[in-house]
C-alpha cells in the first residue's frame, strides 16, 4: 500500500516522465520525427543515411547547373 497523496499508475507498472512542454529535448524529437515522416512520404524512409545525402547532392547539382545554364544563356 502506499501513501494516500501517491497518484497510481494503470496496471500497477511505473509512472511515466515526461519532458516539459517547449524544453529542447522536445523540440528535437517532434523535429526528428517529422523529417522522418517527411522522409517516409518521399520513399526514403527505410533507406541508409548516405543515400540520402547522395539524393541531396544530386539534386543540389542538378539545381546549380540550372541556373548556371540560365545565367549563361543571357
Amino acid at each position: 500500500m502506499g501513501s494516500k497523496g501517491m497518484k497510481h499508475s494503470r496496471k500497477g507498472g511505473s509512472r511515466q516522465h515526461l519532458p516539459k512542454v517547449g524544453t529542447r529535448d522536445q523540440i528535437r524529437e517532434e523535429q526528428h520525427l517529422e523529417r522522418e515522416a517527411i522522409a517516409d512520404t518521399m520513399g526514403f524512409g527505410a533507406v541508409p543515411g548516405w543515400v540520402k545525402w547522395a539524393a541531396l547532392c544530386v539534386a543540389a547539382f542538378v539545381m546549380v547547373a540550372g541556373v548556371v545554364s540560365l545565367i549563361a544563356l543571357d
